[in-house]
């Protein structure tokens, strides 16, 4: 059985005539940036009629069956017992033929059941591994049953305050049962089987539209009817305790389950649309547990972060952009060094994960209670340990700097491209250089790349020029890299899973001078690679001549990382 990746299914679309040249170049592009299916692409964005892609999948013996475009009226017409019972998937018709995927090909009453239930006499059957079939059974059938008895439901209903009633109720014993509460449950189950760290429902003039994050990445899922978002997002709402008639401004919430014995929290976030309200459900686990040994870095700069962590006062810092890992390094560092001799404090917004043996905050900018505030606050409570979530304004950052010269250890975040620019951001937001130069002990700069996907991983070799791009001064003879094709397990991606690259740099005593003397970053930075420090792009490399992600990821995660 061959494997079909999103790229060869693009070209054998392009030679059968059902893309030009131009179509292809943009699918393809559009499927590196988002992950989604090339066949979804293509119908959607070129109005191409999925039966004319299905048939030239077909036509060529194409078996991955996530590649064919389903049809969801055909799967109403099969009772689920019956596809479960005979492994059998429904997938597209075409005249009086009916095409299906069937475990056993040669099962008769499975055949009698096809032609039954379909009414169409001629059954032609896709090759698929069993173990396939079934989860796209569960895939198609689970969400799709939730989402037909949804529709009954609404329809069924003459307003929507008795829906409104209805979901109220839900959390009750006995009407969990609740249609659409089954459906906000799928999508919730199914993010997690897929690892995405958030889900997006955004209505749209032609449905509500839902997609993932995974790995990064946004990745569309599917579009229901529009019937259905104003009972979806009420349930959301409901759930994460916010007002269900409060419309036309942006709501913040949050709600817990606990799922396969992890209790999972989501943070939800609401913004009123022309077409109703985006949902945003960031799903955390609530102790998080990655030891810092973990997180990726080398042996080298491992102990030297450890050097750091056995300081007993001043200011250590992790940059980046929103999204690469900041918090989960910070929350590495307070599991790592907490001690029951010492109090820990932090300030957060909102705490994401809990830290066993600290004391959180959460901040309410509403209320007045702010970082700046908050930290003068923490101040009288003798701490010894203390974690601001992210610097913001010149005030948060004087008092965060102040306090790790008066015998406090504080970790924070901040927004920069790189370690060395940390300093200069700094001294912009108002930090007396003296000061700055006497309190901070280093700066992680951190990035999140893609890993390569270990069940389509093949072994290649780069062109020379590539790699020449990269600065590199010494290419090894025969040097291989590696590269994902693209396989059902990491949904035609070549990725699956994610690692930070980083970018350590301690603070010396002449770049302790070169701050009070409001020296350069491109200064700064030369100083901290004689002593020691790989950059963001560096580390990337080293990573995928190591053969855990690719110089693409790499490439594209570091671009603007450079001092100028």
């Amino acid at each position: 059985m061959s494997h079909w990746s999103n790229e060869k299914i693009a070209r054998t679309l392009l030679e059968k005539g059902v893309i030009n040249d131009t179509q292809y170049e943009e699918s393809m592009s559009v499927h590196r940036n988002t992950g989604q299916k090339i066949t979804k692409i293509i119908a959607n964005r070129y109005n191409t009629e999925s039966l004319k892609i299905n048939t030239v999948l077909a036509g060529e013996g194409c078996n991955d069956l996530d590649s064919y475009i389903i049809e969801n009226p055909l799967l109403d017409k099969f009772k689920e017992e019956n596809v479960r019972k005979h492994v059998v998937m429904p997938l597209f018709t075409k005249g009086s033929q009916i095409y299906v995927s069937m475990a056993n090909p040669s099962d008769f009453e499975a055949q009698q059941m096809v032609g039954f239930a379909s009414g169409l006499t001629q059954i032609r059957n896709i090759p698929g591994n069993p173990l396939d079939i079934k989860r796209m059974i569960d895939k198609f059938y689970g969400r799709y049953g939730a989402i037909m008895e949804a529709m009954k439901e609404v329809n069924s209903r003459k307003t929507g305050t008795e829906m409104e009633d209805k979901l109220r109720s839900a959390p009750s014993p006995g009407l969990t049962d609740a249609p659409i509460v089954k459906l906000v449950d799928e999508y919730i189950n199914r993010a997690l089987s897929e690892n995405a760290s958030d889900i997006h429902f955004e209505p749209q003039e032609d449905g509500l539209h839902i997609r993932m994050r995974i790995d990064g990445k946004l990745q569309g899922i599917e579009m229901i009817p529009s019937t259905l978002i104003g009972p979806l997002t009420s349930r959301i709402k409901i759930m994460s305790q916010m007002k269900i008639d409060l419309r036309m401004i942006p709501q913040d919430g949050r709600f817990s389950k606990i799922i396969g014995g992890d209790d999972i929290d989501f943070r939800v976030s609401t913004f009123p649309g022309i077409f109703g309200e985006s949902i945003v459900l960031r799903i955390l686990k609530r102790k998080m547990r990655i030891p810092i040994s973990d997180l990726g870095l080398s042996s080298k700069a491992l102990d030297d972060f450890h050097k750091v962590l056995n300081q007993e006062k001043g200011i250590f810092l992790v940059t980046g952009p929103t999204g690469c890992g900041k918090t989960t390094t910070l929350v590495s560092i307070l599991n790592e060094i907490k001690d029951p001799t010492k109090k820990i404090l932090t300030l957060e917004n909102p705490v994401e994960y809990q830290i066993d043996g600290s004391v959180q905050g959460q901040i309410h900018p509403q209320a007045g209670f702010t970082f700046s505030k908050g930290l003068r606050s923490i101040m009288r409570h003798d701490p010894n340990i203390i974690m601001v979530a992210e610097i913001r304004d010149p005030e948060t950052a004087n008092i965060a700097i102040e306090a790790g010269l008066t015998g406090h250890f504080v970790l924070s975040t901040l927004h920069t491209n790189n370690a060395p620019s940390t300093i200069i951001r700094l001294l912009e937001m108002g930090v007396e250089p003296y000061i700055l130069a006497s309190s901070l002990l280093g700066v992680l700069a951190q990035r999140l790349v893609r890993k390569i996907c270990e069940h389509c991983r093949e072994p290649f070799t780069p062109p020379g020029i590539v790699l020449k791009s990269l600065g590199l001064k010494e290419i090894p003879k025969n040097l291989q890299l590696f590269r994902g094709t693209g396989c059902d397990k990491c949904r035609h991606t070549g990725y699956s899973g994610r690692m930070g690259i980083f970018e350590l740099m301690l603070v010396s005593e002449k770049m302790r001078q070169m701050i009070v003397a409001r020296a350069p970053s491109a200064e700064v930075e030369i100083e901290a690679k004689k002593r020691g420090m790989r950059s963001l792009r560096e580390d990337g490399i080293r990573k995928a001549l190591q053969g855990f992600t690719s110089l693409e990821e790499i490439i594209s995660v570091t671009q603007e990382t450079s001092v100028d």
